[in-house]
């Protein structure tokens, strides 16, 4: 066994020092995983854990918010996973039932997201191959710094109802580096749930940004009809088709492949603002 200190826990966790029944219970985490080659190992994920698609095969023990006990118990896991934020309260219910719990701190940053990485190659024992990974994803970021300089975008996400990032989020921390300029980007909060149309409409942004929930067909139809609803249709960029669909769990999804999201979105923003795409200096 190996102890690890844990900030959240503000104590030493034993884990073992190969685990070999991890269940993770959150996306990211269990992203990470497969790609330190650590698929074999993988007992059991979340319903949210959708990357990559393999992942989908894999026994599901709980939500984000709640864990099947019934379903949880039989995989006898050695290691369970989790992270921070709304996972608070589940750390507390694994580990009064005696489970071997480590979680990974939520990142704010992009940068922060590089961490995460490393931080789950520690306690799995692959910190060098985490290392390596956060280096090869970390240069992919570094190429994208500015490259959408001055470009005002709004970013929505429906999660059951709009949310949109503001300062204290890696989504806002990312789109800044690439020269970005947010409605919310100066309020120092995480997610804003129902965010204020007036600010939105106040910001006029070049560009919107739709991150779709699952289990819709029609992912253009259903974003404008949201837009509608609230009345962000009166906004130039709805209204002349500035408009960039997101399949599920693509920017909000702050594993490994946050960061090759973050180049297509560049491609596609780049493509709808066309011609009307600022000149950077």
């Amino acid at each position: 066994m190996a102890k690890l200190y844990s900030e959240v826990l503000n104590r030493y966790v034993e884990v073992p020092e190969e685990p070999k029944r991890i269940v993770s219970l959150a996306p990211a985490i269990t992203e990470t995983l497969y790609m330190l080659g650590l698929k074999d190992r993988i007992a059991g994920v979340s319903l949210y854990c959708n990357k990559p698609e393999e992942a989908r095969d894999k026994p599901r023990v709980g939500s984000y918010w709640k864990v099947m006990y019934s379903k949880l118990e039989p995989l006898n896991p050695d290691l369970i996973l989790v992270t921070t934020g709304a996972q608070l309260k589940i750390i507390g219910e694994l580990l009064e039932r005696g489970y071997t719990v480590y979680p990974i701190p939520l990142p704010l940053t992009a940068q922060g997201i590089l961490e995460y990485i490393v931080k789950v190659g520690m306690v799995v024992n692959r910190f060098k191959d985490a290392r390596r990974l956060a280096w090869d994803l970390e240069s992919i970021f570094t190429k994208l710094r500015g490259a959408l300089d001055g470009v005002r975008l709004y970013y929505e996400i429906d999660l059951g109802g709009p949310v949109a990032p503001a300062a204290y989020t890696y989504i806002v921390d990312a789109l800044e580096y690439l020269g970005v300029e947010t409605p919310f980007s100066d309020t120092r909060d995480t997610w804003l749930v129902n965010p204020d149309v007036g600010r939105v409409v106040e910001f006029n942004p070049d560009v919107v940004v739709f991150e779709a929930p699952y289990g819709v067909n029609d992912l253009l139809g259903y974003a404008l009809r949201r837009f509608r609803e609230r009345g962000l249709d009166s906004l130039e960029a709805i209204k002349s088709g500035k408009l960039v669909i997101l399949e599920p769990d693509s920017l909000a999804h702050y594993g490994p492949s946050f960061f090759k999201t973050l180049g297509e979105l560049k491609v596609k923003v780049e493509n709808v603002l066309g011609s009307g795409l600022r000149a950077r200096p």
